[in-house]
């Protein structure tokens, strides 16, 4: 509620959440949000790899443990982080007119189909919820090495490469509009919050 000549009247929510966005953006970019995103990713990923290396040693499959992680990659890292970076940022990039910027995007949309492929592979594993042969868990380990590779490679050119792009050469009102395109993303499916609670809860068990 605002007053305004002795009247009092609401502020509609979009104004609202404008407002918001434009406090945030003061004190964070959008690589800022991203990296925050990395970091959460770089958990998963590493709980992944220790599910594999339980597999590898031919322990007994933990199909629910592997279907949350499986989860967290296809709704959160793909159906989210992925898409903040490749539907709302890379574009921008690839028109800076910088050859080297191109290469990179391109680069990055080649490693997102491999990291979708490989995900959808892992799929197949956990979805009879049994244990796995010898010759399944050797499959299921280099399916995910395959993908943990990948997933690291494109983070390092990101972190590298495209995150200094873009805070160089990418106007002040352009990024905050990427701000409220990620809020929106965010919105439409579960957010960062919401998927580190259930990250923290498997990293305390295959962790420690």
């Amino acid at each position: 509620m605002c007053s305004k000549y002795g009247r009092t009247y609401a502020v509609p929510a979009a104004i609202m959440q404008r407002k918001a966005v434009r406090k945030s953006h003061r004190m964070h970019r959008p690589t800022d949000n991203l990296r925050a995103d990395h970091e959460l990713a770089t958990l998963g990923v590493r709980v992944l790899a220790a599910l594999s290396e339980w597999v590898a040693a031919g322990e007994e499959f933990p199909a629910k443990d592997c279907a949350a992680v499986l989860s967290f990659l296809r709704e959160w890292v793909l159906g989210v982080h992925m898409r903040k970076e490749d539907e709302v940022m890379a574009p921008a990039v690839a028109m800076l007119a910088d050859e080297d910027a191109a290469a990179i995007v391109g680069e990055l949309l080649r490693l997102r189909e491999e990291i979708v492929a490989l995900t959808h592979s892992l799929v197949l594993f956990w979805e009879p919820m049994g244990d796995l042969t010898t010759s399944e868990s050797t499959g299921f380990a280099e399916t995910v090495h395959a993908l943990v590779a990948r997933l690291r490679r494109r983070q390092q050119l990101e972190e590298d490469s495209l995150f200094p792009a873009c805070d160089a050469n990418v106007p002040g009102d352009d990024q905050l509009q990427w701000l409220e395109q990620f809020a929106q993303l965010e919105a439409e499916r579960s957010s960062r919050a919401v998927w580190k609670r259930r990250i923290d809860v498997l990293a305390a068990r295959w962790l420690n």
